[in-house]
């Protein structure tokens, strides 16, 4: 194994061979002059060594698991010479040992790649200064570092503080490797921890399922196993209560019953149940976890305390903005009559109910499925508040929901995330109640997907004056977050809410339209595939003869004038659940060798990501500004430094190999991640293998997700399944409650 060693021969034979034609292992040692390439997953690295010594062939690429070490570093290296048949001589590493860089000019090569702000000049300047005594320098007076001219305080420290936790990262490094744990996770958990990662580590090896994403609770309990901490210790208890905690979060829950987390432990974790009761103390009492009473049965409400702050907030913020002053009766009246003016649309009698509503009321709910009028009532209402003399600010909860709504309105709207200005730098919104949003009057579109997170950080930054409108549409899918806060204001009686239901003759000729609004009342959809319509549905028993067909659609059968694409690319495959031979995981498989078989890739364990792709965003990530599902394409390649760029609709992002784990393919994305998204057409397949699956508010979301054709492929079984089965399976969340008038 890796390890720290003292200095050593140049070159050592440690297993001649005679006569035999095999290759004959070395010990070579060098400096590492440069990383060609590196899989943060795997550890696998390609590298250059320059060897110490007099030898012929001073500089020798070298192949092997080599992740975490610094260029600059001196190695001993354990292998053999190969010739690999397009890049020619290498030595391919069985294990190697690490040793302080020796030379001066090493050392100058490693200040320059490694430490921020040095670069080349600097680093010579150093190596010039110090001479010989450089190591010694670095290794014991760090603090003369300041005696080069030019070089800052701040940079000198970062160098003394880079050498000295240099060994701390390849400690750490070899430990995870050890257990099973991707030499590339190494480098977050060095950043975050520093020099003291390995002793935090082997202390409390769940710190790093809370801490590190791409480690979970799983993997940090196979390392806490192996370094004895028992099952039923109070150590793994905690751990365990904040791991089911969030999994309830992932799947939108708020908070979890206390009788949940009991079973979890002993069905679910092999521990003592009562263990449970032990640990929710101990991190209620840290402020980690807040517990409240749940109904008269002694049964408690367990929360993370970010999500009861959030929750708590949102109900406070809404009772707040409600007790607001509305517009007069007069300037209503005004404004209305100045809309109907202006747009020249005559408003049907529920239109105009729902308008006089949004305007008298500070807080609104506008609810309604598709076809029913919603974006026009907008545009009369933006005529009505300009007359009044205000002017509304806009914003969805996805950039794609955030786009439609500026086309349909003719105005600028913006995602929320983009609305409260986050900032890098502080890892937070700068607006909030500090530095409150400039409106009197916002609308939020789309609003059944803003989870109780984002709308908290909303309502924070709203002035206790400002109006809110909330449109959305009740029978779609919850937010992907935890909560489902249009629905809880719906239920809460709190505000007024009006539900648009009358269909308008231009969406009646959309079968896309009749057959969501029959689904919604619990009958099955027309298909009987005429061609001139819009929607159809095509029986196959069979998995792969469902995957054959979808193939079809998405290759030849769509493309046309009959429906106006011109490319697959305007195609979206939804996928009811993302594992199965049929989930979005196998069709992405499927559609990627189909629409883009070859070209420059990247692999990142066992997925490939070629050039040309269509990936989508599995998660925030708040430094790139890009948001969970965003869809982009893959326009840049770099398998060398390990490095993808993709385009999205509003920006450019780069990923390195540690970062791909938030990439998906997108050929075939999940209805859930579908929400707030409109696609020319839409590909669904229905088939009882995605049983668990399959439900009607399901299925409703994926429908009306198409604008101009949308494309059932599976069993009539599944079919009617989708269509009975009512169950929403209804998230923990005590917002409703908080929010209604006693």
């Amino acid at each position: 194994m890796a390890a720290e060693a003292g200095r050593g021969a140049p070159a050592k034979r440690v297993r001649p061979v005679a006569e035999t034609g095999e290759q004959i292992e070395l010990l070579i040692e060098g400096t590492l002059d440069q990383m060609l390439y590196v899989n943060e997953q795997s550890g696998y690295a390609v590298a250059v060594l320059e060897r110490s010594g007099e030898e012929l062939r001073r500089r020798v690429t070298v192949v092997g698991n080599l992740a975490g070490l610094e260029v600059g570093a001196g190695l001993r290296l354990h292998g053999r010479f190969e010739r690999h048949p397009k890049y020619g001589e290498q030595f391919r590493v069985e294990d190697y040992e690490t040793v302080r860089p020796a030379s001066v000019a090493a050392l100058e090569r490693y200040l320059a790649a490694e430490i921020k702000g040095v670069g080349p000049a600097f680093a010579r300047r150093i190596a010039e200064h110090f001479g010989e005594a450089l190591a010694a320098v670095l290794e014991q007076t760090p603090e003369r570092l300041r005696e080069v001219r030019g070089l800052g305080a701040v940079v000198a420290a970062r160098i003394a503080t880079a050498w000295r936790d240099s060994s701390g990262l390849r400690e750490l490094t070899v430990f995870l490797r050890g257990n099973g744990i991707a030499a590339g996770h190494a480098r977050r958990i060095h950043k975050m921890y520093g020099r003291d990662s390995l002793e935090v580590v082997r202390r409390d090896p769940y710190v790093l399922a809370r801490t590190i994403a791409g480690i979970g609770f799983r993997t940090a309990d196979t390392v806490a196993e192996k370094l004895g901490i028992p099952k039923n210790s109070i150590q793994r208890a905690r751990a365990a209560v904040v791991f089911l905690l969030e999994r309830m979060a992932e799947e939108g829950h708020v908070f979890a019953p206390f009788g949940y987390l009991e079973h979890q432990f002993g069905a679910g974790l092999e521990m003592d149940p009562q263990l449970a009761a032990a640990a929710v103390e101990e991190l209620v009492e840290r402020g980690e976890l807040v517990a409240e009473e749940l109904g008269g049965d002694g049964n408690r409400a367990i929360y993370l305390r970010r999500l009861h702050d959030a929750e708590t907030a949102v109900a406070a913020r809404l009772r707040r903005l409600t007790q607001g002053r509305p517009m007069g009766r007069a300037v209503v009246d005004r404004a209305l009559e100045a809309a109907r003016s202006a747009d020249g649309i005559e408003l049907s009698a529920e239109q105009r109910t729902a308008l006089r509503c949004a305007l008298q009321s500070k807080v609104t709910v506008i609810t309604g499925g598709p076809g029913t009028g919603k974006t026009t009532l907008l545009r009369s209402l933006l005529a009505a508040l300009s007359s009044a003399g205000v002017r509304a600010t806009l914003a969805a909860p996805t950039g794609r929901a955030a786009r439609r709504l500026a086309e349909a309105c003719g105005r600028e709207a913006k995602t929320i995330h983009r609305l409260l200005e986050y900032s890098p730098e502080t890892g937070s919104f700068i607006r909030g109640e500090a530095f409150a949003l400039r409106t009197t009057w916002l609308v939020i579109d789309e609003a059944s997907m803003m989870d109780l997170e984002l709308a908290a950080s909303l309502l924070a930054a709203l002035p206790p004056d400002c109006s809110l409108l909330l449109v959305g549409d009740r029978d779609q899918l919850p937010s992907v977050g935890p909560g489902s806060v249009l629905k809880d204001v719906i239920a809460s009686g709190l505000v007024p809410v009006v539900e648009l239901s009358q269909i308008y003759r231009q969406a009646r000729a959309s079968l896309i339209v009749a057959n969501a609004h029959r689904l919604n009342r619990g009958e099955l959809p027309e298909t009987a595939n005429d061609p001139a319509g819009d929607f159809f549905f095509f029986e196959r028993g069979a998995p792969e003869d469902v995957i054959a067909t979808i193939k079809q659609l998405v290759q030849h059968r769509l493309l046309g004038d009959r429906f106006e694409l011109r490319e697959p690319r305007e195609i979206q495959v939804l996928a009811p659940m993302n594992r199965g031979p049929l989930g979005a995981h196998a069709l992405n498989h499927e559609l990627q060798a189909l629409l883009n078989p070859a070209g420059r890739e990247i692999r990142a364990g066992d997925r490939a990501l070629r050039a040309g792709d269509r990936v989508i965003q599995l998660r925030n990530n708040y430094d790139k500004l890009v948001f969970n599902g965003e869809i982009g394409r893959v326009v840049a390649v770099d398998p060398e430094r390990g490095r993808v760029g993709v385009a999205f609709e509003d920006n450019h992002a780069e990923y390195d190999l540690a970062e791909l784990d938030e990439l998906a393919l997108a050929y075939a994305i999940s209805v859930h991640k579908s929400q707030g998204s409109q696609y020319p057409a839409v590909v669904i397949p229905l088939h009882p293998g995605h049983y668990l699956m399959l439900r009607r508010n399901l299925l409703y979301t994926a429908i009306t997700r198409a604008e101009r054709v949308c494309v059932l492929v599976g069993t009539r079984s599944a079919l009617m399944q989708a269509v009975r089965n009512v169950d929403e399976r209804r998230r923990f969340s005590r917002l409703a409650d908080r929010l209604r008038i006693d």
